[in-house]
Order: structure tokens, then sequence, then C-alpha cells
């Protein structure tokens, strides 16, 4: 969600979900920092009616002062001390991921990324382009930027989560992160946390990280529609996170 532009829509190519044998599993829902833990509330209830087991981090509004290292800590000091948990990352949280995976020292980790960015391997990642750094320079007032709601306007809100109590639960808990945090890069991961990777397309935003992910050899599920749709369309996107899952299972299977 570190996009200057709103999430838009593109005309998807067929995609037939097909059967699959289902994975019990322990899921850790990383949201962005620019929205709450409450985005993976309908994700969360959808895994869990199945049997899995499901944890969704939170952070503190003042740890995002102090730098995505700090916010990466705090998410994985609430990661349980479980082998074998898929960690599930959206939007702005994507960058994060292999930090968050390291400092909680998980064994054997999965990694999801939901309609997110995706760390290099070979050099650092800007948290914000140098195009949009200088975008949100233009709306933050006194060194702290707006609510992720207000850098496009409310109609664009209104598109991404049509139903007005369940948008008035996620505005509730946007915070207002300062400009530097998205002034520093997260440095290249060269030793990946994870052998199992996936990544879920939503929207036409992410369409180079998808395809990113389809050049490591990661598995991808594309979606199309909105980038909020872990909120608007939480069944699609859990039965999406499950496909990963099961696929990852069913090779380590044949093995």
């Amino acid at each position: 969600m570190t996009r200057r532009s709103p999430p838009g829509r593109r005309r998807p190519r067929p995609w037939t979900a097909t059967p699959y044998a289902p994975v019990v599993a322990h899921y850790v829902l990383v949201h962005s920092p620019l929205v709450g833990p409450t985005t993976w509330k309908w994700v969360a209830e959808e895994l869990r009616s199945e049997g899995d087991a499901v944890v969704v981090p939170t952070v503190a509004v003042a740890t995002l002062s102090a730098g995505w290292r700090a916010v990466a800590s705090e998410f994985a000091d609430q990661v349980p001390d479980t082998p074998g948990m898929v960690f599930v990352a959206h939007s702005g949280a994507g960058p994060l991921l292999p930090s968050i995976v390291d400092r909680a020292r998980a064994v054997d980790p999965s990694l999801i990324f939901v309609d997110a960015g995706i760390p290099s391997i070979s050099v650092p990642t800007p948290l914000a382009p140098d195009e949009m750094f200088q975008e949100l320079t233009k709306i933050a007032e006194k060194g702290v930027l707006p609510p992720w709601s207000d850098w496009f306007g409310p109609e664009v809100m209104k598109e991404l989560i049509p139903d007005p109590e369940t948008r008035r639960l996620v505005a509730s808990e946007l915070p207002q992160l300062p400009l530097s945090y998205f002034s520093d890069a997260v440095p290249p991961v060269r030793l990946w946390p994870a052998a199992d990777n996936g990544y879920i397309l939503l929207s036409e935003a992410y369409v180079d990280e998808a395809s990113e992910a389809a050049r490591r050899g990661w598995d991808v599920v594309e979606l199309f529609g909105q980038h909020l749709d872990i909120v608007s369309k939480g069944r699609e996107v859990a039965d999406a996170v499950r496909r990963v899952v099961a696929k990852a299972q069913a090779r380590y299977d044949a093995q």
C-alpha cells in the first residue's frame, strides 16, 4: 500500500479454480504499516473456520516513528515459536516480510505476498521510489503524512470498501506515519528465509511484483479486483492462500 496511485483494475486473464486438498496450517497475517490489523479480520475468520490457527500481530503507532526495523521487530516479537508457519504479508508489509521471519527465528517457514512489494535479493528496496517520495512530501504536514485513505480522496475508499460500516472500521485504525519512514530502504535479502513462496495478485498496481514472483518460480494466483479485497472478499483471498499452501504441500509429498 506504499503506492501514490490508487490501486486499479485490469481485465483478468481466464483463471479456473481447480479442486485441491486442503492443508491445516498455522498462519501469521502481517498488515501493512499504513493500515491496521482489522484489514486481515475477514481472511483470518475464514481460515479459522477451516481449522487453521491464525495470528495477526499488531504494531504500536509509536513504533512507526522508529522506522521499518522497529516495526519488523515488533511484528516478530508476537510470532509463536511454531515450526512450519505460513507468513502472509499484504501491501507495504511485503518488503519487511523476510526481515520479520528472520527476526522471529522461524523454522521452516513459508512466505506468501498478497498484492505486496517483494524485496530485492541484490540491491536495496526503497520503501518509496523517488517519484513517489516526492509526491508524499507534497501532502505531508510538518513531516507527518495524512492517513492513507486521505491520499486519494474519499471516493477511492468507497470503491475499495463498499460497505460503510466495514469502511468505518478499517478507517478508524489508519495511522499517520512520519514522512521519514519512507525515506529508508530495506537491504537486499541475499539469504532468502523460505523455500516455499507464493504470490496472490489482487490489483493492477502490483502486476510487476507478480511477474517477479513468477520469474522466481513461485506459485502465483491472480484474483484481479481491488487492493483491499482482503477486506471485501475475505473468503476468496483465504481460499487463494490455502491453495498456495496446498500446492507447496503437494510438491513436498511428491518428493
